[in-house]
């Protein structure tokens, strides 16, 4: 199924599933449930009832909990295992109705929520609830009495975020709803959790968790005096490890001005009295300047772009229109619709992605990503001297305004200034159209997702442009792992420190080979001699040589296969059918317009290859090459492991690494549609994990 065709699918579901839930709620059975009776259905549902003969054989852990009563086993067992907790003193209340919270509060733990999360109770949980998805289905309402099918339903919803990272919203406010974003994060595989507010000890804070006036200029900005020692990064001054034990990847969110008094260069407040939230300022910042050194990968839109390239010592814009006006260029609110505008929405503009080298452009995948959802009056100005790139802009009348911030030497640390959010909220969460491509704004947190799940990653090589290995892009997500696409390679030590960002590879297809390589002359017959083709040759060679010296999991495709073999010492065949004699099977159309269709025989039980294939023989592999490695000539350290039509070398292996394995043939014309094909890349990944 195709990617965007599946999505739009299962958006149809989610409203399905919801419907249906509110179906069984509606019906479910009217009795209640007792503590004991809890205690008792969480050892069965969690698997824990192997168990309970162990647990029932210990004293009772509560003195209202009879030795050898029904539940005294289960009890004991949730207790120990820190699911339930007793009333008071050394009490359980084994026959007291159990609440709705209550059965959140213990699946929340089942499911090991972060426990920065649930540092207060009940509110806390009955954010958590919403935001981890464990009441879908369920009309939640925290003081009722829980029931029995209550109960299964909430067990399957934990269950279901078994295995799955966490994924933590910043947080806005006490107040904050964020159950849309929530929504996309679950869409995009994750476990949503609203992460509590970051304080420090450097400011005093009210009854109602806000930074009191002391610490504030008039316009709300934090004093120069404090923001200074905000800016120092002194995080054991901060609740914010506790906040993120647990945490595997965090959202950042949009909002309002950040106080110039964080900035690198401190500016007076210059954003014409629009609202300053310090309080807010201190949670981002800390939280952003832990993230970024902890490496946790982070995705942040509008704001929290702003604030990651603050925390990294960008320059900044306080006023678009202002900096527009200063060099004598007219504005025409292209990023934010004035105030008096009707029907005041997110405004709609393309962003142009200048960097193809970076995880933006693995995302769009494209040079413009159209109609994305801007709201915003601040800008980043520049990032020299930072650790970040940027790698989108806007351009307007000669002005640029920067549209993306990624930091490279991290593992995932991504700022956009528009909010892809907002499209997959209108999808996802409202049901409606987004004006911008929501499969690609969903992409956004799906390698959020994925990165924070530490998923293998498998760079794709260098070629041109990436738009041309789509299929192995999604191939590669399909099979579960993380896409990238490597640089251009111009030296082999490059090629080792690229190989370090990644746990595979897969090498493609494409031109001919300059036989200046494997020391031959030129034939006439060549294709694609041109001075592009050197330099692909270059970036192709070092990187597979770096890959087979580091042991590093690689998959050569076609052009892949013919240059691992020059690598190894191989020559090459220079056009198949002159070799031959005769006219080309492996570029004769049979039964696909656009690829030649032949049979292998793979001719090594012991091979990696064989392992994949599950057999000798392999039937309509995709071909479409007139070169192919010379069977007089295979590099040194590789094996021969499989021939077609002709005796001709469709595949081989460098076996004294752990997964080096080329093929002459495409299996990414036919993994989509074949598990005999995507088994390729999921022997990568496996190996590669």
């Amino acid at each position: 199924m195709k990617k965007g065709i599946f999505r739009k699918f299962l958006s149809l579901c989610t409203a399905g599933a919801l419907t249906a839930g509110l179906v069984v709620t509606a019906s479910a059975a009217p009795d209640t449930m007792t503590r004991g009776e809890m205690a008792a259905l969480l050892v069965e549902s969690a698997g824990l009832s192997g168990q309970l003969a162990e647990y029932q054989a210990k004293p009772s852990a509560f003195s209202d909990v009879a030795e050898n009563s029904i539940y005294e086993g289960a009890i004991n067992l949730v207790y120990a295992k820190g699911l339930m907790s007793g009333t008071s003193g050394d009490t359980f209340s084994p026959n007291a109705a159990a609440t709705q919270v209550e059965a959140a509060a213990i699946l929340l733990r089942y499911a090991d929520v972060p426990n920065g999360v649930l540092t207060a109770w009940p509110a806390s949980y009955n954010t958590a609830v919403s935001s981890t998805g464990l009441t879908q289905g369920v009309e939640y309402s925290p003081n009722s009495a829980v029931n029995k099918t209550v109960f299964v339903q909430m067990m399957s919803n934990a269950k279901a975020m078994e295995g799955k990272p966490f994924i933590g919203i910043s947080w806005k406010s006490n107040t904050q709803d964020y159950a849309a974003f929530a929504t996309v994060i679950r869409a995009a595989g994750g476990v949503a959790v609203e992460l509590p507010q970051i304080t420090s000890s450097a400011v005093e804070y009210d009854s109602s968790n806000k930074v009191t006036s002391a610490y504030l200029e008039e316009s709300g900005m934090l004093k120069q005096a404090y923001a200074d020692q905000i800016k120092a990064k002194n995080f054991a001054n901060t609740n914010v490890a506790q906040v993120m034990a647990e945490v595997d990847g965090v959202f950042f969110t949009g909002g309002e001005d950040i106080s110039p008094s964080l900035f690198a260069e401190p500016q007076k407040e210059a954003n014409h009295g629009e609202e300053i939230n310090a309080t807010r300022d201190i949670s981002d910042y800390t939280l952003m300047a832990y993230c970024i050194q902890q490496d946790i990968p982070s995705f942040a839109a509008c704001r929290g772009m702003q604030m990651m390239s603050i925390v990294s010592g960008a320059d900044f814009i306080q006023d678009i229109p202002d900096y527009f006006a200063a060099q004598g260029a007219e504005y025409n609110d292209l990023h934010r619709m004035p105030a008096d505008a009707p029907n005041r929405d997110y405004a709609r503009h393309d962003v142009d992605i200048i960097d193809k080298d970076s995880l933006l452009y693995d995302v769009v995948n494209a040079d413009v990503l159209k109609n994305v959802s801007s709201w915003h009056h601040q800008a980043v100005k520049s990032v020299e001297g930072t650790g970040l790139t940027v790698t989108a802009k806007t351009t307007l009348n000669g002005v640029d305004i920067i549209e993306a911030v990624e930091n490279k030497d991290k593992t995932f640390c991504v700022g956009v200034q528009f909010h892809p959010e907002n499209d997959c909220s209108l999808v996802f969460y409202q049901g409606k159209e987004a004006p911008c491509d929501f499969d690609t704004c969903l992409t956004f947190f799906e390698n959020l997702v994925a990165y924070a799940s530490e998923k293998p990653v498998i760079g794709i090589s260098w070629g041109g442009d990436p738009v041309d290995y789509t299929d192995i892009q999604d191939i590669i997500r399909e099979a579960g792992g993380v896409v990238t696409h490597l640089p251009q390679i111009t030296r082999y030590e490059q090629a080792v420190s690229a190989l370090k960002s990644v746990d595979g590879i897969v090498v493609t297809g494409g031109e001919d080979i300059n036989p200046d390589l494997y020391g031959d002359e030129h034939s006439p017959l060549l294709e694609d001699n041109t001075e592009y083709r050197d330099i692909r040759d270059t970036s192709d060679y070092n990187l597979i040589q770096a890959a087979v010296q580091t042991d590093e999991p690689m998959l050569a495709i076609c052009r892949g296969m013919q240059m691992l073999n020059v690598v190894c010492g191989g020559g090459l065949i220079q056009d198949l059918p002159t070799y031959l004699g005769k006219d080309d099977s492996y570029r004769v159309h049979r039964n696909k317009p656009d690829w030649a269709r032949h049979d292998i025989t793979v001719t090594d039980t012991d091979s990696l290859l064989y392992s994949i294939v599950g057999g000798t023989s392999l039937a309509d592999v995709a071909s479409w090459h007139h070169q192919v490695a010379n069977p007089r000539r295979v590099g040194q350290g590789l094996t021969v492991v499989a021939y077609g039509p002709d005796e001709v070398i469709e595949a081989l292996e460098y076996q004294a690494n752990d997964f080096t394995l080329g093929v002459q043939f495409h299996p990414e014309a036919d993994a989509l549609d074949h598990d005999a094909y995507m088994d390729f890349f999921e022997a990568l990944l496996a190996h590669a994990s």
